[in-house]
């Protein structure tokens, strides 16, 4: 087995605007040959001061705390390493939260970003996400939304008070529920997720998703050769069109 991967971050107004969201691919192979890494999209959250701060902090800390769990691992992933690797992935999110804290108070300041991200060993995916930025599985022509959303749409959409269309448009589409940085500690969802030759992972902020559907997305990874060609088209696609930052991982098993 082998990990592919590509990823793109763009700004939503350039030059005039920094770029909010931050964006982490790693790939590498252990000594046995077994491929491992870190994918992690964060979008600063609108509204806040130093979102880019917010989530550039998210990237660093969980990247930094996430890199002494990939020692002695075997292939497959022993109940108890797995299990290690899911709660070393919520603590070095915690610890997120609680940098992008410190940088707020010590700036006087209330920032927050949210965070998606995928640890990668051989076969499984430890997934954590705070916020609405997605991870989706692509397996077999069929698109899967990994992780649920923490905004107040998606809580309605799942109380039954709206519909997925009505949320798309929603006046409050874009107040979250949860996120690093936030004044209430954050809901962590950790996701574990068994991987097979030929899936692909695909992370991205809701620059993304808001832009595209579930059925354009499913279409650019079934035509794509590559990851990189993947990108460069869902890139393309919403360049014109987009509304906010925006950011995309795809990880092919």
């Amino acid at each position: 087995m082998t990990l592919t991967a590509a990823a793109a971050t763009q700004a939503k107004q350039v030059p005039d605007r920094a770029n909010q969201d931050a964006i982490l691919a790693q790939v590498h192979t252990s000594p046995e040959g077994v491929p491992y890494g870190l994918f992690l999209v964060a979008d600063g959250v609108g509204g806040h001061h130093e979102g880019g701060q917010a989530s550039h902090i998210a990237a660093k800390t969980i990247a930094e705390l996430t890199k002494p769990l990939w020692p002695d691992l075997a292939d497959p992933l022993s109940p108890e390493q797995q299990s290690a690797l899911e709660v070393g992935l919520y603590e070095a999110i915690m610890t997120a939260h609680e940098n992008i804290l410190t940088y707020g108070a010590a700036h006087n300041i209330r920032t927050a970003s949210t965070v998606t991200c995928a640890l990668i060993y051989g076969r499984t995916a430890i997934i954590g996400n705070v916020g609405d930025s997605r991870a989706y599985l692509f397996r077999q022509n069929n698109l899967e939304q990994i992780t649920e959303d923490h905004s107040l749409v998606m809580w309605l959409v799942r109380q039954g008070h709206i519909t997925i269309d009505e949320a798309r448009n929603h006046p409050y589409g874009n107040v979250l529920m949860h996120a690093l940085g936030g004044p209430e500690t954050p809901m962590i969802d950790i996701t574990n997720l068994p991987l097979q030759p030929g899936n692909s992972l695909l992370l991205c902020s809701d620059g993304i998703w808001d832009v595209l559907t579930d059925e354009q997305i499913a279409e650019f990874l079934q035509t794509a050769a590559s990851p990189e060609t993947a990108v460069n088209e869902i890139m393309a696609v919403v360049e014109p069109v987009h509304r906010d930052d925006y950011s995309v991982i795809i990880v092919k098993i």
